[in-house]
């Protein structure tokens, strides 16, 4: 058997090659890591590990283990990444608030004073035989000149629903029927009388005007509040109504039926107009029975009020109680906002229906506006026009009868000469009162 002399293939010589590069890098790395702390240590083991997974294979995995960690998620707005090579961009200041622009907003009002059903004037329409009242005829005549989209009246008495019982406060139940009929929409309850039956007389009125299709402001009670808001037109408009005063009969029963009604005070009328405000109102009128019912001319508190009322964002200001007919005006102010305004001022709308004689109280308007208000919420005040009214008071087939009348309109052909006269001075009377004033007579 022939024998051969062991020797080096050249896989032994090129596996020893690299057990010295390896080896020989090894050390090198060891001598550079000397001294290098913690971090060369773990980078050291780290090595030795590549080299042992080198010759040893792959390490097999650690098992999977269960973890619960609590995350803490903050939400932001969600933006669009910029596209590649945008530069980020630039902070820009806040611009400056403005309040938007309000779209225009119209309407028309027509506004009646006192409407007083009295006992004369239920005696004339009152039938004993039925027990029945008819107070329609006695408005008809004006019934045309009433066609706005808001008509308001004041109505200073109670209405009776118990019993046929009435006088110079109370009222029977058909007089809320007449006041339907004559057109009006709203009524005015606020007044010194209103309380003179108690709470239960308020409701017992409210009740007998809402049974008619009636709205009331004035008091709160029932259907009624002393602030109420109108939708006309697409917009909002706030009625406030407030008496100055009370009867004795009146305050009294205020005190047991507390928030049924709040006499007048301008801080009431601020805290309501800012409430009217925050509800969207485009308009707010603000109906103040006031003053005296023989006042004869404007007071200067009178004056002071309204102007104050004006500056706290009131649009439209309606004065009741005095029982003539008192100038108007046009308040022009800085509010309390700060910005320009307007209020429309009538200090008194006079007597509408009265069983009086006296010469003054005989003499009544219609007041009629036409509000506009503009995109930043100004109002202007087109077509400021009156409706010259007298009661016409006349004895037929031994029985009064009255009828109110449009003065300027000619007279009836049943009215009398010296009816005519009398309905003459009256038209008089209202023209010398309103002629230096921003209104003019409807033809």
């Amino acid at each position: 058997m022939k024998h051969h002399k062991p020797g080096w293939s050249i896989g032994t010589i090129l596996t020893l090659l690299l057990t010295v590069l390896v080896t020989a890098g090894c050390l090198f790395m060891f001598g550079k890591m000397r001294g290098q702390g913690t971090s060369a240590k773990m980078d050291a083991q780290r090595v030795i590990g590549l080299m042992n997974s080198a010759f040893q294979g792959p390490t097999p995995a650690p098992a999977a283990q269960n973890q619960v960690r609590t995350v803490k998620v903050t939400l932001a707005p969600v933006t669009a990444a910029p596209e590649a090579d945008t530069p980020a961009p630039m902070a820009t200041p806040a611009p400056t608030e403005h309040p938007a622009a309000l779209p225009p907003y119209t309407f028309s009002l027509t506004a009646g004073g006192l409407l007083s059903f009295q006992s004369d004037i239920s005696d004339a329409v009152y039938s004993k035989e039925n027990k029945t009242a008819d107070y329609r005829p006695v408005l008809s005549r004006i019934g045309s000149k009433i066609y706005a989209d808001l008509n308001l009246v004041t109505l200073p008495q109670t209405i009776n629903v118990s019993d046929r019982k009435y006088g110079d406060a109370i009222t029977l139940s058909e007089a809320a029927d007449a006041v339907r009929s004559l057109g009006m929409e709203q009524v005015v309850l606020a007044s010194e009388h209103i309380l003179d039956q108690g709470a239960q007389g308020a409701a017992d009125t409210v009740s007998a005007l809402s049974g008619s299709g009636l709205s009331c402001t004035g008091v709160n009670v029932y259907r009624a509040s002393q602030r109420r808001l109108v939708t006309l037109n697409g917009g909002t408009v706030a009625i406030l109504s407030y008496s100055e005063a009370l009867t004795a009969k009146g305050r009294n029963a205020q005190k047991e039926n507390a928030g049924v009604l709040q006499l007048f005070s301008l801080d009431t009328a601020r805290a309501d107009i800012r409430w009217a405000r925050s509800q969207g109102a485009r308009c707010v009128i603000v109906c103040l029975y006031w003053g005296k019912s023989d006042a004869v001319e404007v007071t200067r508190a009178q004056k002071s009020t309204a102007q104050s009322l004006a500056q706290m964002g009131a649009d439209i200001i309606l004065g009741t109680r005095p029982s003539r007919v008192l100038p108007m005006e046009i308040i022009s102010c800085t509010g309390e906002d700060g910005k320009a305004r307007d209020a429309f001022v009538a200090y008194s709308l006079g007597t509408l229906l009265s069983e009086s004689r006296e010469p003054y109280d005989i003499s009544g308007i219609l007041l009629h506006l036409n509000v506009f208000s503009d995109e930043q919420g100004r109002m202007h005040f087109q077509g400021v026009e009156y409706t010259p009214t007298y009661i016409w008071r006349q004895e037929v087939n031994n029985k009064i009868q009255y009828s109110v009348v449009c003065s300027a309109d000619p007279a009836p052909e049943d009215m009398s000469s010296q009816q005519k006269e009398v309905m003459k001075r009256a038209l008089n009377r209202v023209q010398s009162i309103l002629e230096n004033t921003p209104v003019t007579q409807r033809p």
